[in-house]
């Protein structure tokens, strides 16, 4: 882990560090551009140190990470989504209030368990080619 409690991810990792967590997995998709990522980064930081022992925080690059970004349909930055067992169960799309995105990380924790029941599996077939 690293020293702020979130764990870059990319593609090739993605696999081994989301789909495959024990854990629910909160992801902030960002770009290095992006202002408004830059904004939510602090809050980010600071729930992965608070709910460190109950949620694995990730983010990813969405400018050098295409097809992750691509296979959850990530259109703008920041993108927070929720994984549970590699499975999308929350999204919440640009700069928004922190008390938004804490709220979303205490559920995680409070309803982990039952986080399975709530989501729909994903395609794996997306390839672009025929």
């Amino acid at each position: 882990m690293s020293e702020n409690n979130v764990v870059e991810v990319e593609d090739m990792t993605w696999g081994q560090l989301v789909d495959e967590s024990v854990k629910p997995v909160i992801v902030m998709f960002y770009s290095p551009t992006c202002p408004y990522c830059k904004a939510m980064e602090p809050y980010f930081v600071n729930y992965a140190q608070e709910f460190k022992n109950s949620v694995f925080f990730a983010r990813i690059n969405i400018a050098t990470n295409p097809w992750s970004a691509e296979k959850y349909g990530v259109q703008g930055t920041p993108t927070f989504k929720s994984f549970c067992h590699g499975r999308p169960v929350w999204e919440q799309v640009g700069q928004v209030y922190p008390s938004i995105l804490k709220t979303a990380v205490e559920n995680m924790v409070n309803y982990g368990e039952d986080c399975i029941k709530k989501s729909t599996p994903i395609g794996q077939d997306i390839t672009g080619y025929a």
